[in-house]
C-alpha cells in the first residue's frame, strides 16, 4: 500500500537517487557503477538476500512497500525504480 502523505513531499528524482544509493550500498558498489539495465546477479554479483534487503530498506526509508510477489521481476535498477514509482503512486500504473 502506498503512503501518499509521504510521497507528495519527495520528488521522483529524489526517490530514484535514493533507490540507486540503497542498491549500491547493498551490492557494495559506488552509485555510479550501477547501470539502469545491468542485472543485479549476473552483472553485479548480487543475490536474492541482497534484493530482499534492498526492498526492506526502500519500505523503511522511502515508505514504499513493494509486494514480495514482484521480487522475481526486480532484476535491474530500472525495474526496481519503476516498481518504486508505481507503488509510490507516481508511476504509470497509478492512473
Amino acid at each position: 500500500m502506498s503512503r501518499p502523505d509521504v510521497v507528495e513531499h519527495v520528488p521522483s528524482a529524489r526517490y530514484l537517487e535514493r533507490v540507486r544509493e540503497i542498491v549500491a550500498e547493498e551490492l557494495e558498489l559506488e552509485p555510479g557503477e550501477l547501470t539502469d539495465h545491468g542485472h543485479f546477479v549476473e552483472d553485479f554479483d548480487g543475490d536474492s538476500l541482497a534484493l530482499i534487503t534492498v526492498v526492506a530498506r526502500i519500505d523503511r526509508e522511502l515508505s514504499v512497500e513493494i509486494p514480495k510477489s514482484e521480487l522475481p521481476e526486480l532484476t535491474t535498477l530500472a525495474a526496481l525504480s519503476a516498481a518504486v514509482l508505481a507503488h509510490a503512486g507516481q508511476g504509470p500504473s497509478d492512473g
